[in-house]
């Protein structure tokens, strides 16, 4: 009885490691099998596309600030015109800036001090009046920002004689122009401080992004963050908050001074440069990027598609045009339309991509898509 059960302890023993090796042999083949540097991929990201974006944005800063300076000591309609012109040239760079609200971006509230629209003119201009604010609260957030901005140099007077005269006749003329610098100056703390938290020779949180610890899927990790911010502001700052609340898609009532340039009139090219910027951020922007990962997992047909969907809407918003509130007041048909392009990438994104990739999407989803 003893030698029996001896036996059965033997045979027992042998089969567990058989069964054991055979998992190891399996997990280490399929690792062979998915020839794919993920460390490569976010060095891409890291290096090539978060860091030069952010650095475009400080220096597109920096040149809003200089002119700021100019139109303050001569209040002419060269130094205007270039002080609009340094705007729209930032709220451009933000586009690519937008997606990456984590980390530093998101220690700071970056999106929501920065960009929080439609503008609170009213609250602007008692501010002005008053002279009693402090940029950078819960309360001043959407009478602050590029937005605000936008309205002061575009939207306080019907010509630009009329801006002019607010700045120079206009009873809060210096008032007014304390505002604006005083958001110039807002705009670009922020700015540089978020950009050099990024920087290896600042905060390095580069460093902390490419690090091994960070080089998984899961919650918290490099890719999981990135993925997250990118889906998280497709879906409700440039489907929604770009396009679709302006057009009335959530509320029924077309609301055209929702867009986000309604006082400059760019709306629509700063959401073209953004869903640019979507794109670039999928493919890597000519290095390694998310569509050469899903192709290493076997699911190229997914990014084949993605990449057709975002050619797609790219067109749909190609085909309306600037003020893209006059398009919505005027003919807010074609506007639905590139919604619905829009739509189409949110599942494939936010529910295809990321369970190939093994990635939790960790926000709140308010609207089921």
């Amino acid at each position: 009885m003893r030698i029996y059960s001896t036996l059965l302890l033997s045979l027992f023993t042998i089969t567990l490691v058989f069964i054991v090796a055979s998992c190891s042999s399996s997990t280490s083949s399929d690792d062979e099998e998915i020839d794919f540097d993920r460390s490569a991929m976010l060095q891409n990201y890291g290096n090539n596309i978060i860091l030069p974006a952010f650095e475009n944005l400080q220096s597109t800063a920096g040149d809003l600030d200089a002119a700021a300076s100019d139109f303050n000591a001569e209040r002419t309609p060269e130094h205007l015109q270039a002080l609009q012109s340094a705007l729209k040239e930032m709220r451009l760079a933000w586009q690519d800036v937008s997606p990456f609200q984590f980390g530093p971006a998101e220690s700071v509230l970056m999106r929501a001090s920065l960009n929080t629209y439609p503008t609170d003119t009213e609250q602007v201009n008692e501010n002005i009046s008053t002279g009693e604010y402090t940029l950078g609260t819960i309360e001043s957030r959407d009478a602050s920002g590029l937005p605000t901005l936008g309205y002061l140099l575009h939207g306080v007077g019907e010509s630009e004689e009329e801006i002019l005269a607010m700045y120079s006749a206009d009873t809060d003329a210096e008032s007014r122009m304390t505002y604006l610098l005083d958001n110039v100056a807002f705009v670009k703390d922020l700015v540089d401080t978020t950009a050099d938290e990024w920087r290896e020779a600042g905060g390095n949180y580069i460093g902390t992004f490419l690090s091994e610890n960070n080089g998984g899927t899961d919650v918290g990790s490099s890719l999981g963050m990135l993925i997250n911010s990118l889906v998280l502001h497709y879906e409700r700052f440039l489907r929604d908050g770009k396009i679709g609340i302006p057009a009335g898609v959530r509320s029924g009532v077309e609301r055209p001074t929702a867009t986000e340039a309604y006082y400059g009139g760019y709306s629509l090219e700063l959401a073209k440069a953004n869903l640019g910027q979507v794109e670039q951020i999928f493919t890597g922007g000519g290095g390694e990027g998310l569509d050469d990962n899903l192709e290493a997992l076997g699911a190229g047909d997914l990014s084949e598609e993605i990449k057709t969907e975002l050619t797609d809407a790219q067109t749909a918003l190609g085909s309306l045009s600037d003020p893209l509130s006059q398009q919505i007041e005027q003919d807010n048909e074609p506007v639905l339309t590139s919604f619905e392009e829009l739509q189409k990438i949110v599942t494939l994104l936010k529910a295809d991509m990321t369970s190939v990739l093994g990635v939790t999407i960790t926000y709140q989803d308010n609207d089921g898509d």
